[in-house]
């Protein structure tokens, strides 16, 4: 039984170390086998969101206005190519992903706008915005 179990181990193993971690980026879906490249894109680009996010919402708190437009601006950037990716589920309603990526943009640019006015509880509050729409996506498209 435990040479069972020990050869399991090392199968999964093995398997695991063949198969690109890209794959494994949300879940088990693994999109047939391979990733279009909108969709290594996309995945490439949740990494980038969160840490941007995370070091947005720091800059906030410190009052950081230049660090704050800085990583406001990466999110930014990357917004055209989240509208034209598909989701991970719900591919039938990619239309309400669109939506949600628009809504992104619009929240981002407004905690700029008042990152620019120095009003750091607005930019704040706008930013949760940008959280609330990062959660809705990813519990309807992703998780």
């Amino acid at each position: 039984m435990r040479m069972q179990l020990l050869i399991g181990v090392v199968l999964s193993a093995g398997i695991l170390s063949i198969i690109p971690l890209e794959t494994f980026a949300h879940g088990t879906d693994h999109h047939g086998g391979h990733a279009d490249e909108q969709m290594k894109k996309l995945h490439a680009m949740m990494p980038m969101f969160s840490i941007a996010s995370a070091e947005l919402e720091s800059a906030l708190e410190k009052g950081d206005a230049a660090s704050a437009k800085i990583k406001a601006e990466m999110i930014l950037a990357a917004v055209p190519d989240l509208k034209k990716s598909k989701p991970h589920k719900n591919i039938k309603h990619r239309k309400k992903f669109v939506e949600l990526a628009t809504e992104l943009e619009k929240s981002v640019n407004s905690t700029v706008y008042f990152i620019k006015e120095n009003n750091f509880s607005g930019a704040k509050t706008a930013f949760k915005k940008v959280e609330e729409t990062c959660a809705t996506c990813h519990a309807k498209f992703r998780d």
